[in-house]
């Protein structure tokens, strides 16, 4: 009697031992399907969205011309004129901008924060470049439409005279703005780059008799290059593909600017503002995708370029 007890109570220990690893199983098993499934959606609507894209990109290039699209001076798509420079110079010009007045300077700050600010400074200006970074972009373009163009604009008055036909809207106010947008992200990246250096790297450095500007730049940046690569490129595709807000102060003129006070505009802004009449098909809308296509080539070119300059650097 005692033995059917005692075999009774270990069957019952048995039993709660088994159930719970039966209910991990089933979970993994949820678990990996779920994974399964969202990688496979993720994959087919990336590449039908790619291919889609390709297809009346190349439909687009082929309409409008491929030359007429990289170096025509005029986009004046209800008179079939697809001349896409002034988007590209718009775009880059912007980009480039951007990365000259917000990414370079967020490296070095994030540099600063890491190896020379306080950790109650570091804890505090991390917080606000998160908010900053969540900010939507909209809200960037406004303030800066309020606040950012009049002062270009005076800028732009003191340098070519009070009665020079110049404003406050273009490629200077675009590449501001952009900068200023992209800076919080690029910070946050650089600096869990540069966190990841070793600190045993820096206290050889100094041990060798450097200082910590000399440890900071020789040692700290040179570890977390690759890093810092990514977050700069990463900055500079953000800054490219970037919308409302650029169309809030870049003025929206389908031309060549003269100069940097001169109103242009953009790929992605200039896709904004004529899709709504561009109905699919026709050749209005075929060239707004092969812009989207061009836009897609050269953001792609960035991440390659990002990837080998990596690459470079672990070597």
């Amino acid at each position: 009697m005692m033995q059917s007890t005692a075999d009774a109570r270990l069957h019952s220990e048995e039993a709660r031992l088994v159930w719970p690893r039966v209910r991990a199983r089933r979970h993994h098993v949820a678990i990996k399907i779920g994974a399964t499934a969202s990688a496979v959606i993720v994959i087919t609507t990336t590449v039908v969205m790619i291919g889609f894209l390709a297809k009346t990109g190349v439909r687009g290039l082929m309409e409008a011309g491929v030359w007429q699209l990289f170096f025509g001076a005029h986009w004046k798509p209800e008179a079939g004129i697809f001349g896409g420079a002034p988007l590209l110079v718009g775009t880059i010009v912007s980009a480039l901008g951007a990365t000259l007045f917000g990414a370079i300077p967020a490296v070095f700050c994030a540099l600063w924060l890491s190896d020379f600010a306080g950790p109650k400074t570091r804890a505090v200006y991390r917080r606000v470049m998160e908010t900053a970074a969540a900010i939507p972009s909209v809200v960037y373009g406004w303030l800066a439409l309020v606040h950012l163009v009049p002062v270009i604009a005076a800028v732009a008055h003191t340098i070519y005279g009070r009665d020079a036909a110049v404003g406050g809207e273009g490629l200077l106010s675009s590449a501001v703005l952009l900068g200023v947008m992209i800076a919080p992200t690029v910070m946050l990246l650089s600096l869990d780059a540069i966190s990841r250096v070793p600190q045993n790297l820096r206290d050889a450095s100094s041990a060798l008799g450097a200082s910590r500007w000399q440890t900071a730049i020789d040692v700290v940046l040179s570890g977390s290059r690759r890093g810092i690569y990514v977050a700069v490129f990463f900055g500079l595709s953000r800054a490219a593909g970037e919308t409302m807000a650029v169309q809030m102060v870049i003025g929206g003129a389908r031309m060549l600017p003269k100069d940097l006070f001169s109103p242009t505009t953009t790929i992605s802004s200039q896709i904004v503002m004529d899709m709504q009449n561009a109905r699919p098909g026709t050749p209005e809308s075929n060239a707004l995708f092969a812009m989207a296509l061009i836009l897609l080539v050269f953001s792609a070119g960035l991440v390659a370029i990002t990837r080998r300059l990596g690459e470079k650097g672990n070597a």
